[in-house]
């Protein structure tokens, strides 16, 4: 327990909760550009509006936003379709 006392920013899970995430949206607006990402995330909040949000429907809206293949993106920023 005393790993996740630290303050945080001191540990491992704080900068994947925090950091990474962020970090993901924003590689992925760069990717996709930002009108697309815009208009992709306010469709996946309609469309997950008071429901159950996974990695996998995530996912599914990103690459039906981007019109390409973003298997290498989702590896590169270690996402995983499988919600465990």
């Amino acid at each position: 327990m005393g790993f996740w006392a630290r303050p945080p920013g001191n540990n491992g899970w704080t900068a994947v909760v925090y950091r990474a995430g962020s970090c993901a949206l924003h590689d992925l607006e760069r990717e996709l550009g930002s009108p697309a990402t815009e208009r992709m995330l306010r469709r996946y909040a309609c469309d997950h509006w008071y429901g159950v949000s996974t990695n996998a429907a995530f996912m599914r809206a990103a690459q039906a936003a981007s019109g390409r293949d973003l298997t290498r993106f989702w590896a590169e920023h270690r996402i995983r379709a499988q919600d465990s």
